[in-house]
């Protein structure tokens, strides 16, 4: 149970910040909202295709 939390919550992380960082780096650095949120969600899309596998790397990096 605890096993199940800890990679829930690493896989929320991974899928999550990255898109939101590169989505606030490129609206701070061009002030382009749309650039922005095209950027940031392709990523998140990216990232949320590979999901499957992120989720058992976490489960093995996990183990006890």
């Amino acid at each position: 149970m605890v096993k199940s939390a800890w990679v829930s919550t690493a896989l929320a992380l991974i899928l999550t910040l990255p898109s939101v960082g590169l989505f606030m780096g490129i609206l701070q650095a061009t002030a382009n909202l749309i650039v922005g949120v095209a950027v940031g969600f392709a990523l998140h899309f990216v990232l949320l295709s590979l999901s499957a596998k992120i989720s058992s790397a976490l489960s093995r990096l996990f183990e006890d």
